[in-house]
């Protein structure tokens, strides 16, 4: 996300001045701490140039401060030069001053040693007793920051102890809740916050991220809504109201939503893959395409997003099937076995033998389909996968077949939830019999399959009422009794 310091006058006039200087050739006189915060912001825009100048100036100018050398061993680290930004750190003189003492503990835990790094951070407290407040929710910060929750839980005790009274403690305490996936507990404490500071707009952020996980989607909207109202140029709240329109299948708004966000922060890797799942669910494959290829070449200059490529490759190789470029898609394939997990092969086979039904080439689909099934953990929600493969592809009778054994493995009870994917082929066969007699079932089976898979054609409908209003499609009037099929 945007800092907001980067939002603020003070920091805009400070970059303003800078920017006209250099335009006219000269860098002007700053301190250190300003031509890093400059160098920082250039930095979250991936503008490394203007960064490297940047923060080059402030060594140049102050060649002895903490700042641009705490930028530089930071940017290696970004970069996963985990020595070199070590070595930069050994080299600063001021080896007490706080902000080496957290890119310590930050290298630390990118080898992952952050058990290591919390008993280092704790070594350091009693040198840190004139600044103890901010130091310690410092340290809550950085293990937040890199997802370490219990150990955040930890510090943020020891924060309490001290200072029961800090400003951050409850929406610190909401987030980690949230980071260890107790929503319910962290919903009851934005509200109390939001009670008591009602333009908080993290808190409204934070919030709406909190309905999202609760599949709360309206209230996830309003939230963020909300944050925006506090502030027109938050594009966390874009990104809210992106993710919950994503999470409820309504993929159009939830492109305009990423779209916008995309604007102000063009580099975020996790927004840009979203972005082109919605895309591909829309159908809108050649838009598919660049997106992924952007997102590609940012994971690669990432040691940390490597672990992304898979994806991209698997999404880049769908998008290229329906686009009809299957030695395309083929290689693209390829190259995600090459950067992915053994444990993770069933899952490039689902692809390449989805890339094969799509060119008709049924006897290499049903082998690959085959080696899936044979690699997958959970062989019974991939045999359903592959029904939705074969019904998506036309080949319905094949979809159905194979949606009744995803039942009987399943269950009578447990495989419910293919009854609305049966109602959808029936329908597709154009068997309104069955159609109508699967469709009457749905709601009760699963509800929410019944309404992505019928809203369109019955909008504004609910689902409990779908069968009724299709029968009166097929027949003319409505049935006479609930338990008429045809």
């Amino acid at each position: 996300m945007i800092n907001s310091y980067y939002q603020s006058r003070h920091f805009l006039r400070l970059l303003h001045r800078y920017e006209k200087a250099v335009s006219e050739g000269h860098v002007p006189y700053l301190e250190a701490d300003e031509l890093t915060d400059i160098a920082e912001y250039y930095m979250t825009g991936k503008q490394d140039a203007k960064a490297n100048q940047a923060i080059q100036a402030a060594i140049n100018m102050h060649p002895d401060s903490v700042d641009p050398q705490i930028f530089l061993a930071r940017q290696k680290m970004f970069y996963g030069q985990l020595d070199e930004a070590r070595a930069i750190v050994d080299a600063i003189t001021e080896q007490q001053d706080s902000e080496v003492v957290y890119i310590r503990a930050e290298i630390l835990i990118k080898e992952e040693h952050a058990a290591e790094a919390s008993e280092f951070l704790l070594g350091q407290m009693n040198l840190m007793q004139d600044c103890l407040d901010t130091y310690l929710h410092d340290c809550v910060a950085i293990f937040m920051d890199y997802d370490q929750w219990d150990l955040a839980e930890e510090w943020l005790e020891r924060l309490r102890e001290s200072f029961p009274d800090h400003p951050q403690l409850s929406i610190m305490e909401a987030e980690i809740e949230m980071g260890l996936d107790n929503y319910e507990d962290a919903l009851t404490m934005l509200q109390k916050i939001l009670d008591d500071e009602p333009y908080n707009s993290e808190a409204w952020n934070l919030l709406s991220e909190t309905y999202v996980a609760l599949e709360m989607f309206p209230e996830a909207l309003e939230a963020a809504d909300y944050s925006l109202a506090i502030n027109p140029e938050d594009s966390n709240a874009l990104l809210m109201k992106g993710n919950a329109y994503m999470h409820d299948e309504q993929m159009g708004a939830a492109i305009e939503q990423y779209k916008q966000y995309l604007e102000a922060q063009p580099d975020d890797l996790s927004v840009q893959i979203s972005l082109a799942i919605c895309y591909s669910s829309e159908e809108r494959f050649k838009e598919v395409l660049p997106l992924l290829e952007k997102a590609e070449q940012y994971a690669r200059k990432l040691p940390d997003r490597e672990s992304d490529l898979p994806q991209i490759y698997q999404m880049r190789a769908y998008a290229l099937g329906r686009l009809d470029r299957i030695p395309e898609a083929l290689a693209i394939i390829e190259k995600a076995r090459e950067f992915g997990d053994e444990s993770q092969a069933w899952k490039y086979d689902m692809t390449e033998a989805d890339i094969y039904l799509q060119c008709k080439q049924t006897d290499l689909a049903e082998k690959t389909f085959a080696s899936a099934l044979a690699r997958s953990p959970e062989p019974g929600e991939t045999l359903f996968t592959i029904a939705l493969s074969y019904s998506n592809a036309g080949y319905i009778d094949c979809a159905i077949d194979l949606l009744d054994d995803v039942w009987t493995i399943f269950g009578t009870q447990e495989g419910q939830f293919v009854v609305p994917h049966l109602a959808n082929c029936y329908l597709q066969k154009n068997d309104k019999k069955n159609f109508l007699k699967y469709l009457k079932l749905a709601p009760y089976c699963d509800r929410e399959a019944t309404f992505y898979l019928f809203r369109n054609r019955y909008p504004g409908i609910d689902p409990e009422d779908y069968y009724t209003y299709a029968y009166k499609e097929i027949h003319g009037d409505f049935p006479k009794s609930s338990d008429e099929f045809v």
